[in-house]
């Protein structure tokens, strides 16, 4: 996230040099002296974000680059606003180059190193050196919601015909589709129509080898001696046994959790595609993954559960069969269930977990203390004060980890939007560009671009649609509850943005803390408790009517405060469906503030 960062930073020097250059008269060449340093430093920045979990250390580091990044920006555009404002000139701060070179110095300590465009860093986390897998012969009894899904899919696995080689279930993190193909992996239809079946576990990270090895395994049903044999083969005699076998025989091939297109294409050359018989049932979370490995295959989206069956799954999981309990408690208790089963929002995992710990409290005070804190238990899964990496933002992070740099913090700005909201597309990507997140790339437009990150983010199921128009161009879009979670949470990691919430301020900061990694906060969204569109800045800094509460400590925009905001957003519910923002601009406009101190510039649109 840095890197990307660093490379706005960069970008928006050069594009400061051009079009500030008479205000920057005499001290371009300090700028572009700053500009090549930050340069440079984008190629350490590759391997350094990977690494920034192994050590507090290299965490800091990366925290001040990402600072220095930000400041870099702030001193030269606060310099150029100035001297448009003035006719004399001062001079550039001459600690800032020096701040930048100590820092790029400091590297080698860290051992970090210089990596290319388009070179992984090579460096694994603890986590991700022992790879989430899933093993077949786990299968969870208790599920709810999945039967029409397992029909649908049976249907097109048996399938006589040579069109449909793979079908595909991708979406959303915890969506059940590992679940669901363990369903059909189990199904009896399938032990009676193929061969053989075999199950393979893929990951982020995993070697092609072993995963061909761990095929050809299952399929022989080898006994030791044959394993010692397959272990041995050269890699081409592996690919052709694996291939031979699924064309002489009818074999179902489950490929859990595939990430990459790359990883297909390693693995491609072991599947007779497109030959009647054989079939495989892949499971990803990216829509273009599952497209790319058959274009004419079958893709199956699994829904989220209703509200009736979310509840079903949590009874199940948290109560149990022969539940002695006084029906007084047990009635308490399920009161409480069905209200903390909505903030799971349908996703079966969410429901599961949640189920798990609840089924370790015994007591009705127990089950009201989840109550309060339901989305932190969530995130942390087991116990609020246990770090077991079982929480649901532990799977759902996993998506953010693999999102290309460029997307993040397209990712990250939705996070300014409150809950539920329905997003218009237009106007997201208006906030984009003009936030420089976004840029054009050759001959495509800004908002062209734009418009693909977004595509991207919702092929990852990581945004949802929520309207299309009718030549299938997405007009508005939304977070799931749990995914907003997690984009919060990373989102004041990286001291990208800070949400203010003024209608819930009690709920809000036990549910999603608000702490301040820097005072220096860069984007600000504030949601008020007021029931109206707001007339000017200066109604949002008047003392709240509740005599606890000073709306001013919130808002924060004192001179002295804020000369390091970015972007501010001020959001006020008039009803339901009408979102007002600061000045009375209706639905989805909104204004962008620069240099919110004075209220020197502000763009509307």
């Amino acid at each position: 996230m840095a890197e990307a960062i660093v490379s706005f930073a960069v970008e928006r020097l050069g594009d400061l040099l051009i079009q500030q250059a008479s205000f920057l008269h005499g001290v371009s060449d300090k700028v572009t002296e700053i500009q090549a340093e930050l340069r440079m430093m984008q190629c350490f920045l590759r391997d350094a974000d990977a690494r920034q979990y192994e050590s507090e250390v290299i965490r800091n580091w990366v925290a001040e680059i990402r600072e220095a990044a930000y400041d870099t920006e702030d001193i030269i555009e606060t310099y150029a606003s100035k001297a448009a404002l003035r006719s004399r000139r001062s001079g550039l701060q001459n600690n800032l180059k020096s701040r930048i070179s100590r820092l790029t110095a400091s590297l080698q300590s860290y051992n970090i190193r210089s990596i290319a465009e388009g070179e992984g860093s090579g460096f694994r986390t603890e986590s991700q050196r022992l790879p989430r897998r899933t093993y077949s012969h786990v299968v969870d009894e208790d599920t709810v919601g999945v039967e029409d899904g397992v029909e649908i899919l049976l249907e097109q696995l048996m399938k006589p015909d040579k069109i449909c080689s793979v079908v595909s279930i991708y979406g959303m993190g915890g969506l059940g589709k590992t679940t669901l193909a363990k369903k059909v992996y189990h199904h009896a239809h399938v032990r009676r129509h193929f061969d053989h079946v075999a199950w393979s576990s893929i990951s982020q990270y995993f070697n092609v080898r072993d995963v061909v090895q761990g095929i050809l395994i299952q399929l022989t049903s080898a006994n030791e001696e044959h394993k010692k044999k397959i272990r041995n083969m050269r890699d081409e005699e592996l690919f052709e046994s694996v291939y031979k076998i699924q064309e002489e025989k009818k074999c179902l091939l489950i490929l859990d959790d595939m990430w990459k297109i790359g990883d297909w294409e390693n693995l491609k050359p072991a599947f007779p595609l497109h030959k009647a018989g054989s079939k495989i049932l892949l499971t990803t979370r990216i829509q273009a993954v599952a497209s790319y490995a058959d274009p004419q295959g079958f893709l199956y989206q699994p829904e989220f559960l209703s509200e009736e069956k979310s509840w079903e799954l949590l009874r199940t999981k948290a109560f149990p069969r022969d539940d002695r309990r006084d029906p007084t408690t047990v009635n308490q208790m399920e009161l409480l269930g069905k209200e903390m089963t909505k903030c799971c929002g349908g996703l079966p995992l969410a429901i599961v977990v949640l189920g798990g710990l609840l089924a370790t409290k015994h007591h009705t005070y127990e089950w009201e203390r989840v109550h309060k804190h339901t989305k932190s238990y969530l995130r942390k899964g087991k116990d609020k004060y246990e770090q077991q990496g079982s929480g649901v933002s532990d799977v759902l992070a996993l998506s953010y980890q693999d999102v290309p740099y460029q997307l993040k913090s397209c990712f990250l700005y939705l996070g300014h939007f409150p809950e539920d909201h329905e997003i218009h597309t237009k106007t997201l990507v208006q906030m984009w560009v003009a936030e420089g997140i976004v840029s054009r790339v050759g001959e495509e437009t800004s908002e062209d671009v734009a418009e693909g990150y977004l595509d991207e983010l919702i092929g990852r199921c990581m945004v949802q649609v929520g309207r299309r128009s009718s030549n299938g161009r997405v007009k508005t879009c939304r977070l799931h509850d749990l995914m907003r979670d997690l984009c919060l949470s990373k989102a004041q990691e990286e001291n990208f943005l800070e949400i203010v919430n003024l209608q819930q301020m009690e709920t809000f900061s036990s549910s999603m803390p608000t702490t301040r990694t820097s005072n220096k906060v860069r984007r600000r969204a504030i949601y008020l408790d007021q029931c109206g569109p707001l007339e000017s800045v200066e109604e949002a800094t008047l003392p709240s009517k509740n005599e606890d509460e000073d709306a001013n400590s919130y808002v924060n925009l004192n001179p002295q405060n804020g000369t390091h905001l970015r972007s501010l957003l001020i959001f006020s519910m008039r009803d339901s469906s009408r979102l007002q923002v600061i000045n009375g601009i209706e639905g989805e406009d909104f204004y962008k503030v620069r240099h919110v101190p004075s209220i020197s510039f502000m763009n509307y649109w």
